[in-house]
């Protein structure tokens, strides 16, 4: 019994300093050499080391030790690096602690990382995190060349990809790029867009490209048309373009025949500057431009932060615009530069952009009724000034406008005011610069406005109210179709021989009217405006998988779309990639 007893009074015991004691112990055996069985070589430096603790700091020591190695029954061994590099590592070995600085920093990464030393690898890569700005660039491309090989160093090989890109024109006049710098990696530089900053051009980035295949030309010229394909040549001054690329480059049939296709393309640049950057864009299009189609959806909901957005021509990827240059529209309550109040957006002949509205009223409980979000704006974007300009706002301030030109004006149509109890349309003209009210009590909430023969079709909903029993009351709505006649400023209702449904729209392509119902059936539609009584009939049903359905349906989806590209500087107006399931998109993906 008292044995059980004795048992049961068992106790861990422990001293905290014992493996900090070891460990200094060890180290201080290190410095006087005792018990020591390895001799590590450097350069010219002579490092007396224990092969147990060196095996459990690091994997390659391990394995040189333990797998049967020639060096497992070694007393000396050398290893490459510098000597003040692998002191620091063998101190880290020993205590877990070493000296960083941004003049070893980037020998003692590379030394951690041939010898697989996990934790002094995770320390110097949080070192790296705040000092890309104070290294000089040959470390900064060093260090991303060593990061990418490693998983765990992803952010670091990311940050120092990035830093390395936008300074290029000076990285590349170093010689540690010139030595080490890859076809691959040249390549990866030329075709990111963040290569061109504020303070390079095209032809100093043609420039340096130019001098890494020279460094080496015999083995370099065979990448020169690749490389060549990724600058933009057309920004680059014809006499300076040939006399960069010398007569080297033009013993190469194809850069031949791509600078002469430059020379004749830079005749015509001054009078047609955006027309070749959207059909040369590999050529003429700056690097921070996207030529693309835009396409709007503007969501009700306030939560909804997205403005316009842009899907690119190349069918990879959508963006958000996020940021108007030079437009005072911010909001009080405004959180951030992508909270903007724009509803609708369309191309003009003129080939502008216009975005116009306010946000969607929220009901303020504390003053117990809905307030607007923002105020009324209008705004212009001009696509060779690469700029947006504030025009004057609605005559009556109103979210969700339905929007059309004819000639030249822009003909907005739909409710205004917080209660919706007005239904406008409001005229702008191009030449006058203003709008002004132009018919009022239509009666209809606009859904699908169309122009067709100088006419604005409008399908929209008309609000009844109806006495359900016992003095109480609800609404319905009923689908109406009204005709506006700007010539003579008539509305007119139109009657249809078919039932209309809440959700189908009308579409005109080629100046014929269809109308894709809910169950996306094409429908072709006959129109009689002419009389005061106008009508619309439907004709026939197309039948699937033809040309003019399919055309159709694609019209129909680029119902809120521009009718032309335009190409947007995403720096200046702050686009950003947005994740989405657009048909661009997902195309992109695959």
């Amino acid at each position: 019994m008292a044995r059980m007893e004795q048992d049961q009074c068992v106790k861990q015991m422990g001293d905290p300093s014992h493996l900090s004691h070891l460990s200094s112990g060890l180290n201080q055996l290190r410095h006087q050499a005792a018990f020591c069985d390895v001799t590590i070589i450097v350069g010219d430096q002579r490092f007396s080391a224990h092969k147990a603790v060196l095996s459990c700091a690091s994997d390659y020591f391990q394995g040189m030790f333990t797998s049967g190695f020639q060096e497992s029954t070694m007393s000396e061994i050398t290893v490459p690096g510098t000597e003040e590099s692998f002191a620091q590592i063998l101190d880290f070995a020993y205590t877990g602690h070493f000296s960083l600085s941004l003049r070893t920093v980037v020998c003692i990464l590379k030394m951690a990382c041939y010898m697989v030393l996990t934790k002094a690898v995770a320390l110097c890569a949080e070192y790296l995190k705040d000092v890309k700005d104070k290294l000089t660039v040959e470390d900064c491309f060093e260090i991303w060349l060593i990061a990418s090989n490693h998983k765990s160093l992803s952010n670091v090989a990311q940050m120092y990809r990035s830093h390395v890109i936008q300074n290029f024109v000076k990285c590349v006049k170093t010689k540690v790029f010139l030595e080490n710098a890859s076809a691959s990696v040249m390549m990866e530089i030329l075709s990111d867009e963040e290569i061109e900053t504020d303070t390079s051009t095209e032809e100093q980035i043609l420039q340096g490209t130019v001098m890494w295949l020279q460094y080496d030309w015999e083995q370099r010229k065979v990448h020169a048309v690749d490389l060549l394909k990724n600058i933009r040549l057309g920004l680059v001054p014809v006499d300076r373009l040939q006399q960069i690329l010398g007569d080297d480059f033009m013993t190469i049939p194809e850069c031949k025949e791509m600078m002469e296709e430059v020379v004749k393309l830079s005749d015509i640049m001054d009078t047609a500057s955006p027309q070749l950057m959207k059909s040369h864009p590999d050529l003429f299009a700056t690097r921070n431009t996207i030529t693309a189609a835009v396409s709007v959806y503007t969501g009700r909901d306030i939560s909804d932060r997205s403005v316009i957005s842009i899907a690119s021509s190349d069918e990879t990827s959508c963006y958000k615009l996020t940021k108007f240059a030079d437009v005072p529209n911010k909001l009080p309550y405004q959180e951030s530069d992508d909270l903007y109040n724009c509803a609708l957006l369309l191309v003009s002949d003129a080939g502008h952009l216009y975005a116009a509205g306010a946000r969607f009223p929220l009901f303020d409980s504390t003053q117990g009724q809905y307030e607007w979000l923002s105020r009324n704006n209008f705004f212009r974007y001009n696509s060779e000034k690469n700029e947006w300009n504030v025009l004057p706002p609605m005559l009556e301030i109103r979210h969700w406008p339905q929007m059309v030109q004819i000639g030249e004006c822009i003909y907005s149509i739909g409710v205004a005011g917080i209660d919706r109890s007005k239904w406008l349309i409001e005229k702008y003209s191009f030449h006058r610069n203003a709008w002004e009210v132009v018919r009022d009590g239509i009666g209809l909430t606009a859904h699908n406005v169309v122009e067709v023969n100088g006419n604005l079709l409008v399908k929209g909903t008309l609000s009844l109210k109806e006495i359900i029993g016992r003095g109480s009351t609800a609404r319905r709505e009923i689908v109406k179709l009204g005709l506006y006649k700007p010539a003579n400023d008539k509305w007119l209702n139109v009657s249809c021989d078919t039932k209309l449904e809440r959700m189908s729209d009308f579409v005109v392509v080629d100046n014929i009217c269809y109308l894709i119902t809910m169950s996306d059936q094409v429908k072709r539609v006959l129109c009689d405006f002419e009389s005061d009584g106008p009508s619309i009939t439907i004709a026939e049903t197309l039948k699937e998988d033809t040309d003019t359905c399919r055309a159709v349906r694609q019209a129909y989806k680029r119902a809120d779309q521009a009718k032309k590209e335009f190409t947007f500087d995403k720096r200046k107006l702050g686009m950003v990639p947005m994740q989405c399931d657009c048909a661009s998109h997902v195309k992109g993906k695959k």
